[in-house]
């Protein structure tokens, strides 16, 4: 797993060398960064294939003298939370490989990373106390409709997650939505509605 961190990251983890990315899978890379958000500072965690944006404060200083394993830890947290199973959250961190820290994924990573700060200053409630995981900010920042680098179609940030881990095998497909052609359905019933 690659774990990009932006500047501002950098700076926090007092560090300047910082390798590259080695290329992974996107559905592995999730890019890190920090910003204040009403006062507080807030660590942004996406994923750079799907932009599924997971939310952190009040990150103890602990934490980030080992912020690989931490982030793995808020990832597998939050799977969890999401409803894969312990060996479904397993099968992913070790198709994933080893956890490294990197440089950021790409100008279309970093671009939804800033969507995703610029759609925070928006977000109409406090940050909740004594709450490291804002899962409200979250929730509310992956219901932003958006094409991400991994996909070629708009679709929620949530969604798109799920659509990853069906596409490693690691969650089971589900059936495919049923599509409406509104030309033909305008056709089919023109002159019906008179």
């Amino acid at each position: 797993m690659e774990i990009g961190a932006t500047k501002a990251v950098q700076d926090r983890l007092k560090t300047t060398n910082i390798e590259e990315s080695k290329g992974a899978s996107l559905v592995f890379c999730w890019d890190t960064h920090l910003t204040k958000i009403k006062g507080r500072n807030v660590l942004f965690i996406v994923n750079a294939s799907n932009r599924y944006t997971i939310a952190m404060t009040d990150i103890e200083p602990r934490n980030w003298n080992y912020y690989a394993m931490y982030i793995s830890r808020v990832i597998h947290g939050v799977m969890q939370g999401m409803g894969y199973s312990e060996d479904q959250i397993g099968q992913y961190f070790k198709m994933s490989g080893d956890t490294t820290v990197t440089k950021t994924h790409g100008r279309k990573s970093v671009g939804g990373i800033n969507r995703m700060v610029m759609d925070a200053q928006y977000f109409g409630k406090k940050l909740e106390k004594e709450a490291k995981y804002q899962w409200e900010l979250s929730e509310y920042l992956n219901r932003d409709i958006c094409q991400p680098e991994g996909f070629d179609a708009y679709g929620y940030p949530s969604e798109l997650f799920k659509l990853d881990m069906e596409r490693l095998g690691i969650a089971a497909k589900r059936k495919p939505a049923k599509v409406i052609d509104f030309a033909q359905y305008i056709e089919n019933n023109r002159g019906t509605n008179d």
